[in-house]
């Protein structure tokens, strides 16, 4: 039994949060929860309807290319307007359409449609959902704002596939869409009830002329390239699910408020080398005479600790190193690398494996280029 004592503490500690930035928490979270299910269980459903893995990984391939197109309009759009409720809104209405196309969906056609939709819908929410933190956290830190919501998007990820893998095989094996359905209504609603006041937080920043964050700028140069190239190769390894959702459920709060607690990169470095030992040893768990159970058990672990270090890093530092009428279309770029790896992996990586059966040279090059970010480009920066 939970005690009064624990509640009034959680509540306490909740409300020390200003309140837009807890509202804008509560939208990650309801658009984790949808999203979870969709994007870890999707490929699992239609391979069971009797897709092949080529065409599933072309549906997350078209998926990846239509969330450019959006991820770059978005952030024209927000550098223009600073304005986050129609985007959200927009792709809170495409992602219903989507899902009402993949719960339909008995082919490749509607499948595609539905992927597609996806795309355009995650390209719209991202940028517009990382570019509202930074003007709501004040007078938090925004390093530690982002770990707030990136914490809240790893219980509704790690809720939305639990739930999702159990409503999949007991109750209707679509039920993830009607979740995802579900989450973006309770979203519309949050945005439709507090949009005055998300415009009246907005422009109140705007009209200073002035960045939202006062801790200390980072300039951008040359070697804010690097950055960015380090970011895109996090980015690609990225690709875990199972246990590495729990893990980052209960480590992404603490491991991103110590982080917030170094110097700036210090996140990014402890990524990089995290993910680089990772992915070498699920690339030597075929090999070894040992039960892969212990290695990918590691790996997992070393996944999730890059994972929580590395988001709320990334977002803070591109954010910093933006110039102030570019924040929107920065932030759309960061998004983007998110989404890189699905441009041509799914596809490259179905044909893999509907070739020979086995991608273990994947993990290699993913350890291979981390570990030369971290040993060469990080050289030149510290």
């Amino acid at each position: 039994m939970i005690s009064p004592n624990s509640l009034q503490i959680s509540k306490n500690w909740w409300i020390q949060f200003p309140y837009h930035l807890r509202l804008i928490t509560k939208i990650r979270f309801f658009a984790a929860f949808g999203a979870g299910g969709v994007i870890y269980l999707t490929s699992l459903i239609f391979n069971n309807l009797g897709l092949s893995a080529t065409d599933i990984g072309l549906g997350f391939t078209i998926s990846a290319i239509i969330g450019t197109v959006t991820r770059l309009f978005t952030g024209n759009y927000l550098n223009k307007t600073g304005k986050i409720q129609f985007p959200i809104i927009t792709s809170s209405i495409l992602s219903i359409a989507a899902s009402l196309c993949l719960i339909f969906s008995r082919d490749t056609f509607l499948y595609i449609i539905g992927q597609s939709l996806v795309g355009a819908a995650a390209g719209i929410y991202w940028p517009a959902a990382e570019f509202g933190v930074p003007y709501f956290c004040h007078p938090i830190e925004t390093r530690k704002a982002y770990a707030l919501v990136r914490s809240s998007e790893a219980l509704g990820i790690f809720l939305g596939v639990f739930l999702g893998g159990y409503m999949t095989n007991f109750l209707y094996s679509k039920s993830i869409f009607i979740n995802d359905i579900f989450c973006m209504l309770v979203i519309t609603y949050l945005i439709s009830r507090n949009s005055s006041s998300i415009k009246r937080n907005l422009e109140n920043f705007q009209k200073k002329l002035v960045d939202p964050i006062n801790q200390g700028q980072l300039k951008w140069n040359k070697n804010s390239t690097i950055i960015i190239l380090s970011i895109l190769l996090i980015t690609t390894s990225l690709l875990i699910i199972s246990i590495q959702l729990i893990l980052l459920l209960f480590l992404q709060w603490p491991v991103g408020s110590w982080i917030s607690k170094k110097e700036r990169l210090f996140g990014l470095k402890f990524s990089l080398i995290n993910f680089s030992f990772a992915s070498f040893l699920l690339f030597i768990s075929s090999y070894l005479n040992i039960p892969a159970f212990y290695l990918i058990s590691l790996a997992l672990i070393l996944v999730s600790l890059g994972t929580a270090s590395f988001l709320p890093t990334s977002t803070d530092v591109v954010f910093r190193i933006a110039p102030s009428n570019k924040k929107g279309f920065a932030l759309a770029l960061l998004s983007q690398c998110f989404a890189m790896g699905y441009f041509f992996g799914p596809f490259i990586s179905g044909r893999i494996l509907d070739l020979f059966g086995y991608a273990s040279i994947i993990w290699l090059s993913i350890s291979c280029c981390c570990f030369i970010a971290f040993t060469i480009l990080f050289k030149r920066l510290f």
